[in-house]
């Protein structure tokens, strides 16, 4: 069993069941590099107050710093034996350094360690989602681009409803995707990282060396503190019992997983014979271990499917932690888990979708098919008469009329004599009529929109 940062008080080891229930290193190994960086920063603050030597300092940032390098290059192996991250590294810092390692949990509480790393993870993610999420949107607008001038059937309530321009379907995918990126924005601009809250009721050190002395050891790491914002914290309480920054990037990722997955929804029916809008590439799709003939479009569906897990996750923390008492307590413990999950879901997503896109092909004739259906320029038929003077509610009637009796006789409109057009409207004029069933100038008709 791994040497335990705490246990004079006991007098008996921890119970084996226990041991392996609350044991989190397999879990929280992920935050080993944000602990290391956090303990870089502790040991300039405490040697700031005068509580470390230079030639501690010194000894220390040389393990640190040996010991974050080989976490970056995947060298080291955490012991998983070991209860967390935090006494996993310090027991590789005491085999490195010796008993110089003692001192450096010396104001400092794994409550307060935890938060730190946990926020700079988020910070990390967050910031390396938004730069994937970008690629993603460079990867719509170029499908948009190579179909600009495709005009597709538009739907509402999975209906035919107005024809719109492929690029436009897509682009609103997009300006989802550009809504995320901004809520992305929102959150790496409003998180503030925090070192000093001790256990829960800060420490005896200065908030003015914690500041000072912070920004130094951000300096010689290299690490922008203008983005990275590290600061003592305006309430050490909260600073330690707050899983909010947890949970509203958990709401983000579920957000970024509902418009994938209606973007995958959209596409899985596109792929459809009933629709056979688009061919998705063979590399993102599978077979059936029976019928020969399937081409299964398996890529989107886990992507619709995992949109319950990120769902799941969320409201997983937020169970968590609605009922506990200040400050901290293990329970908290249960947010990783979700945590990591969305982000590896939504990662691994963003990522395939911006080679998905690239696959897809556009089958013109199937929807050149699906536009002939006259019901789509109902509206551009209701407009022309309202440009002729009629009222919108006359117009809507009148057009409605003619639809049906189309439909009842089985009898195309644009077959239709100027005579039987001017049964449902005096205005209907054929030249004019035929020139509302062309989707080119139904999609060019509508002139609110900033293209």
């Amino acid at each position: 069993m791994a040497k335990k940062l705490w246990g004079g008080r006991f007098a008996k080891k921890t119970h084996p069941l226990l041991e392996k229930f609350g044991s989190s290193i397999a879990t929280d190994h992920r935050l080993a590099e944000c602990d290391l960086v956090g303990s870089f920063l502790h040991i300039h603050v405490l040697y700031g107050a005068k509580l470390i030597s230079q030639a501690d300092l010194s000894v220390l940032k040389k393990g640190i710093i040996s010991l974050l390098s080989d976490v970056q290059k995947g060298k080291f192996k955490y012991d998983a034996s070991s209860e967390d991250i935090h006494t996993c590294l310090q027991n590789a810092l005491e085999k490195k350094l010796g008993k110089v390692v003692d001192k450096l949990q010396t104001a400092r509480s794994r409550n307060d360690q935890v938060v730190f790393d946990t926020k700079a993870y988020c910070m990390q993610e967050a910031q390396a989602l938004h730069r994937t999420l970008s690629e993603l949107n460079n990867s719509l607008k170029e499908l948009g681009k190579r179909y600009s001038s495709m005009v597709i059937p538009g739907y509402t309530h999975m209906q035919h409803a107005q024809p719109v321009y492929f690029k436009d379907h897509v682009g609103a995918y997009a300006a989802m995707f550009v809504e995320d990126e901004a809520r992305l924005e929102c959150f790496v601009g409003r998180l503030e990282i925090t070192l000093g809250s001790g256990a829960l009721a800060g420490t005896p050190i200065e908030a003015s060396i914690y500041k000072s002395q912070i920004k130094k050891a951000l300096k010689e790491l290299k690490i922008d503190d203008s983005i990275f914002k590290v600061a003592p914290p305006k309430n050490s309480i909260v600073t330690v019992a707050d899983r909010d920054f947890v949970l509203e990037l958990l709401s983000v990722l579920a957000i970024v997983g509902t418009h994938i997955s209606r973007l995958a929804e959209d596409f899985i029916l596109w792929s459809t014979k009933e629709f056979d809008f688009i061919e998705i590439g063979d590399e993102f799709c599978t077979g059936s271990s029976l019928m020969p003939q399937k081409k299964n479009p398996d890529a989107l569906e886990l992507m619709r499917g995992a949109s319950g897990i990120l769902y799941g996750n969320l409201v997983a923390v937020m169970a968590t932690m609605k009922g506990l008492p200040l400050s901290y307590n293990r329970d908290m413990q249960w947010d990783k888990q979700p945590l990591f999950s969305s982000f590896d879901i939504v990662r691994y997503e963003v990522n395939i979708l911006c080679q998905l896109l690239k696959s897809i092909t556009m089958k013109k004739a199937s929807v050149d098919k699906q536009l002939q259906d006259e019901s789509l320029y109902a509206t551009d038929l209701a407009y022309y008469l309202v440009f002729k003077g009629v009222s919108f509610k006359e117009a809507h009637e009148s057009v409605g009329k003619l639809i049906r009796f189309s439909l009842s006789m089985n009898k195309k409109i644009k077959s239709m004599s100027d005579d039987e057009l001017k049964q449902f409207s005096p205005h209907f004029n054929k030249t004019d009529v035929l020139k509302r069933f062309d989707p080119v100038f139904s999609v060019n008709s509508k002139k609110s929109v900033l293209r």
